[in-house]
């Protein structure tokens, strides 16, 4: 999931050195694979190499470290749910619209990284205060801007009360990790091998229903 973000937004990679963007692109997707078949983050580069059908020097050559792997991989990994959060901002669209649009992709995003959230939390808690502040205002600031933004449009247009963004974050957030968590319980519970994208949309679709009606103004 890889865009055009500000690079210098996120936590700095240690070692930065001339890099094969094919060889860093294999040994993050192996993590990315790694992560979303364990359900967790407990894994070693050993296992990344190995998936990526490379050594485990040349982990530690891109991302010197498990903990700048991570790092590495929150910014792969996120970038794409970033970027859209920063589009919908500038699009001609009315509030309602733009949340419509954006629970979909919030879904989508933890169904396709469910380890998104515990991989945040991991990344804050055992960084320093700068480092894990940089990582918070990448995602987590960055998210509640975009809330704060949308429910200003929506009560400006008519559409919304006033919600605080935090509360919402917390809401759609929670509910889309709580989701990606359960995923193999559910496809089962649905009798299905996984949750597919008619699930995706159903699903968006109905959060979407509750979410303007909570927000609609009386």
């Amino acid at each position: 999931m890889t865009t055009a973000t500000s690079r210098s937004a996120v936590p700095a990679r240690a070692g930065r050195k001339r890099r094969d963007a094919s060889t860093e692109q294999a040994l993050l997707l192996a993590t990315d694979n790694l992560l979303t078949e364990k359900g967790n983050i407990d894994f070693s580069l050993a296992e990344v190499g190995a998936r990526a059908g490379l050594s485990t020097a040349l982990v530690q050559y891109y991302f010197g470290s498990k903990h700048g792997l991570l790092a590495a991989l929150l910014e792969w990994s996120s970038s794409r749910y970033v970027s859209q959060i920063n589009g919908l901002l500038a699009m001609e669209l009315s509030a309602p619209e733009k949340l419509q649009i954006h629970l979909r992709a919030l879904v989508k995003t933890y169904l396709k990284t469910p380890y998104i959230d515990r991989l945040l939390h991991h990344l804050i808690s055992s960084s320093d205060d700068a480092e894990a502040q940089r990582i918070s205002d990448f995602y987590v600031k960055r998210v509640v801007e975009f809330y704060r933004h949308l429910i200003d449009q929506g009560v400006r247009e008519g559409h919304f009360r006033p919600v605080d963004p935090l509360h919402l974050y917390f809401i759609l957030l929670g509910t889309a990790d709580h989701l990606a968590a359960r995923r193999r319980l559910l496809a089962s519970a649905l009798g299905a091998a996984d949750l597919d994208m008619d699930f995706v949309g159903v699903f968006s679709a109905a959060l979407n229903d509750m979410m303007l009606n909570g927000l609609r103004k009386i």
